[in-house]
């Protein structure tokens, strides 16, 4: 089979949680079907999966969420000769209508329009881009012959909304990169607080965006109670710096908030010694597809302090994991003082939970749903398409 993926956002470094999951997934299909040719549509060619076997690269150095998306790419996935196109994002271009699998990892822009780059726009750019990516994502929707989702929550919430694709819906699931570091290679800097192991202070970590429904801003108003009852604390906040996340730099800032970091962008080898050092991990988000940041985290027995939103007791379990009700302040800083009132029990139920969670989240497994889903794409059969 030539399959050809739409890989331009591929790699953490570029879109966090659809770049990670990009990669490790053409990876493992490559590893696990080594008889397919993948052929992935990158922007340079110098890229993360180049020298594998079975990879093939086509270079389309062009924006996502353009209009030179919309014009350019459908001829490119033509080109291809593929005999499916993978795109794992609902940015399908309108003008295609080959044979074709999408990934829907959420519809948040459907939920809270407002959490997007495009918010920080003027309000006709603001209300162009809504429009267009709910033309898209209908078109996306339509056109596709399976449409991947990470978890059932995504699946039921697709069909809320588009209930004739019912038959189209492949509950794949995702993985978890297993992060291998050395404690050597870290530091402690005094203007950016804790990195790593070595520190002067135990700390609650938050990684992930700053966009409004990640609610960063609720993790800093719990933060104002919990840092001054808890002098021997830090909060130390890992993410791009884009607009959202330096609004929250400068709201902390100028409530004079104590002991908080801003790290900015961190590498996979600094993120996992911060995991492995913080006392929790605390996601404050109201909206989830899947939840990369606590799955990442509890993988390392990294406890973790989360909002209820479904679906993070379906992606944490229960082990190791504390829960307050969503967009609760009250409610956050009553289980961050469960947490780190209880630290060893948590740690140890966290430490306890990882191989079941890496058995459940694992991205061979996700990549067998994922080509089973290219075959039945193609008429070639009706595998299982739900988590076993």
């Amino acid at each position: 089979m030539r399959i050809g993926i739409e890989a331009r956002m591929m790699g953490a470094e570029n879109t966090r949680g659809l770049g990670r999951y990009i990669q490790e997934l053409v990876a493992a299909m490559a590893a696990m079907a080594p008889d397919n040719e993948y052929v992935l549509v990158t922007r340079r060619a110098d890229h993360a999966l180049a020298a594998l076997p079975h990879i093939k690269t086509v270079v389309a150095d062009i924006p996502w969420y353009g209009l030179d998306e919309q014009i350019k790419m459908p001829r490119i996935f033509r080109d291809l000769k593929a005999d499916v196109v993978h795109v794992p994002h609902w940015n399908v271009p309108l003008a295609y209508s080959g044979p074709l699998v999408v990934t829907v990892h959420d519809l948040l822009l459907l939920h809270q329009p407002a959490s997007a780059n495009a918010s920080t726009r003027v309000w006709p750019v603001r209300l162009f881009k809504r429009l267009g990516f709910r033309l898209t994502l209908r078109h996306a929707v339509s056109a596709a012959q399976r449409i991947c989702v990470p978890t059932e929550f995504v699946k039921d919430d697709l069909l809320n909304f588009f209930p004739a694709a019912q038959n189209k819906i492949v509950v794949t699931g995702e993985g978890v990169t297993r992060f291998r570091v050395s404690s050597n290679e870290f530091r402690v800097t005094q203007d950016q607080g804790p990195r790593a192991k070595d520190r002067s202070r135990s700390y609650l970590l938050y990684v992930g965006s700053a966009y409004p429904h990640k609610r960063v801003d609720l993790l800093l108003k719990a933060w104002e109670t919990v840092s001054a009852k808890r002098p021997d604390l830090e909060l130390v906040v890992a993410g791009e710096m884009d607009a959202f996340m330096q609004r929250q730099k400068a709201i902390s800032e100028e409530r004079k908030l104590p002991r908080v970091s801003f790290l900015g962008r961190v590498t996979d080898a600094e993120l996992s010694a911060l995991f492995s050092g913080a006392s929790a991990f605390v996601w404050p988000s109201s909206f989830e597809g899947f939840g990369l940041g606590p799955v990442e985290a509890l993988s390392t027995g990294c406890p973790v302090i989360s909002s209820d939103v479904r679906p993070m007791p379906e992606v944490l379990g229960k082990k190791g994991v504390a829960y307050f009700k969503t967009g609760s302040v009250d409610g956050m800083i009553e289980a961050i003082n469960e947490v780190v009132d209880n630290q060893s029990v948590y740690r140890s139920q966290a430490l306890s939970a990882v191989d079941d969670l890496l058995d459940v989240h694992d991205w061979n497994k996700a990549a067998a749903r994922t080509l089973a889903a290219y075959g039945q794409a193609l008429g070639q059969g009706e595998s299982a398409t739900h988590l076993k």
